[in-house]
């Protein structure tokens, strides 16, 4: 079976169902995170573990060894990583990846609070606990540096897109999947994909802001991609099946 079709099926059975804090990083940019993937003879037990800062991470039973790739999951508002991140395990094991799933410190990511009340954006910790958060894994574990993604849903996206294009030199790719904001800043690596998806019958957030925000960030080639589909305020398993086989480069492979 084509792994599109593999994903598929994970995704629509997935999607159906029930859904240590260090200083602030602040400044008019987004803090540029420090972490990096680094050789490492150690490596994750199959399954969930816990790192810092309340993060989960995933690693398949049936991964091989060495490096691989990285998935990082941003929740919604009120969202709880773990929930995310159990949604998403059949398609890190079809996909051969790992997870990470991190907590904000607040009911939603610091970055859409700021903005809502026109204070600092980046004033507040959740950027230095996902960095802290993502040392901590590639401590553990062997993460193949030229396919770290990530992937956010609704605020999650919002966060996605404005600290993952300053960090490109981190983030190969970025899935933002339904967002409603990006915080103001210039793209610094016209190479970086970023896919964008919103259902056109979104009443929590405008579809017309994802296409504005994709415009926003076209800078050349075709490194931008914004697919609209018929649906709410949803993680489209088709939207998310391309964009996973985009960012990791898998499309067209056997399983």
């Amino acid at each position: 079976m084509r792994l599109r079709s593999k994903l598929l099926l994970a995704l629509a059975a997935a999607l159906a169902a029930p859904a240590l804090a260090g200083p602030p990083m602040s400044g008019p940019g987004a803090p540029l995170l420090k972490a990096r993937p680094f050789a490492t003879a150690g490596a994750l037990a199959a399954g969930e573990t816990q790192v810092a800062n309340d993060a989960v991470a995933y690693r398949p039973s049936t991964a091989p060894a060495g490096p691989l790739p990285l998935l990082v999951l941003l929740h919604g508002a009120g969202g709880y990583p773990q929930g995310f991140l159990q949604k998403m395990e059949p398609v890190a094991d079809g996909l051969g990846v790992i997870l990470l799933a991190p907590h904000s410190a607040g009911p939603t990511w610091d970055l859409i609070e700021n903005m809502q009340m026109g204070e600092d954006p980046w004033h507040g910790p959740d950027a230095h606990r996902l960095d802290q958060a993502l040392a901590d894994l590639f401590a553990r574990t062997a993460v193949d540096p030229s396919h770290v993604v990530l992937l956010g849903f609704s605020d999650g996206a919002s966060y996605a897109l404005s600290l993952g294009v300053s960090n490109a030199r981190l983030f190969t790719a970025i899935i933002a999947l339904s967002p409603g904001m990006l915080a103001p800043q210039r793209r610094i690596d016209c190479k970086q994909k970023i896919f964008i998806a919103h259902g056109r019958e979104d009443t929590v957030l405008p579809f017309d802001t994802s296409k504005d925000i994709a415009d926003e960030l076209r800078c050349s080639g075709d490194n931008v991609r914004f697919r609209a589909f018929e649906g709410g305020h949803q993680m489209d398993p088709e939207s998310l099946t391309e964009a996973l086989e985009w960012a990791f480069d898998r499309s067209g492979l056997q399983q």
